[in-house]
């Protein structure tokens, strides 16, 4: 017996030995200097190029992290804003980049196919207090909840990874999402680039800094991917996703649940009534 547990550790070690698998979700609102959604968030407006630039360097920060870390696979995926947000020409080699929409609700995972996921960019979920931007999809929810328990748009990639086998082991963003992912993965690398000062205000690193300390932070995590352990929701799972109210048309909340045996379930049945 001894020697088939010393076998299996062997093998595992052995496995991640060849370079972990990372995919890294990306997203525009938690990078550093975003704080703006009437100038910097979409195409077209005043500051968006600028916000492109930003995310583009923060990205390939975790991209030379993962590389140093001897990860032997990269994909990043473009989360924002309908997949449109960076370009193929920008990304450091060797990552190949994911893009395309709609997303399907496996958000793109199946079975182990990676050994971490690394999010840039993050925000907090809506309604996070001191938080940059938070929402849940759209500004349009109030909350969403997986089996009562509230999460944004990381614990949402967390909870199908985490069906997969796959445990998020990075977050680059603002301080509430970075709190928001140490309370799913109390192990989890976390870069706060920047804090809410104000309203509508943020104090961040600058550009600098922030990509040093995700380049350390993606170095760190990497090498450590074999030890991190996925969150598991156990079924049957119910989603619920609360909307604010939007008068005259609808003048109180809109509330709607998705059930499935499983997360992923349960987003197929969400994602079906889109």
């Amino acid at each position: 017996m001894k020697r088939i547990i010393f076998g299996l550790v062997l093998f595992a070690s052995l496995g991640l030995a060849q370079g972990a698998r990372i995919l890294i979700v990306t997203d525009l609102e938690g990078v550093g200097g975003v704080n703006d959604p009437d100038e910097q968030l979409l195409p077209g407006q005043r500051r968006y190029l600028e916000s492109r630039k930003i995310l583009t360097g923060e990205v390939n920060a975790a991209v030379d992290g993962a590389v140093a870390a001897g990860a032997s696979e990269i994909v990043v995926w473009d989360g924002h804003d309908g997949s449109r947000t960076l370009s193929i020409d920008e990304i450091h080699s060797p990552a190949r980049l994911l893009q395309g929409r709609p997303t399907p609700a496996n958000y793109y995972l199946s079975d182990r196919l990676y050994d971490g996921v690394i999010f840039i960019g993050q925000h907090a979920k809506a309604g996070a207090k001191d938080a940059v931007l938070a929402h849940t999809q759209s500004f349009a929810v109030r909350r969403l909840t997986i089996n009562g328990k509230e999460v944004g748009e990381l614990g949402q990639v967390a909870a199908i990874a985490g069906q997969f086998g796959i445990p998020v082991i990075m977050l680059s963003g603002d301080r509430a999402a970075c709190a928001e992912m140490l309370e799913l993965q109390p192990r989890a690398v976390t870069v706060e680039v920047k804090r809410l000062a104000g309203r509508g205000s943020t104090v961040s690193l600058s550009h600098e800094q922030a990509t040093r300390l995700i380049l350390d932070g993606a170095i760190k995590a990497v090498r450590s991917a074999g030890t991190y352990s996925p969150w598991k929701i156990q079924g049957p799972v119910e989603m619920t996703i609360e909307y604010f109210p939007q008068p005259p048309q609808q003048p109180t909340a809109r509330i709607v649940s998705y059930k499935g045996a499983t997360v992923l379930e349960a987003y197929e049945a969400w994602l079906g009534k889109l």
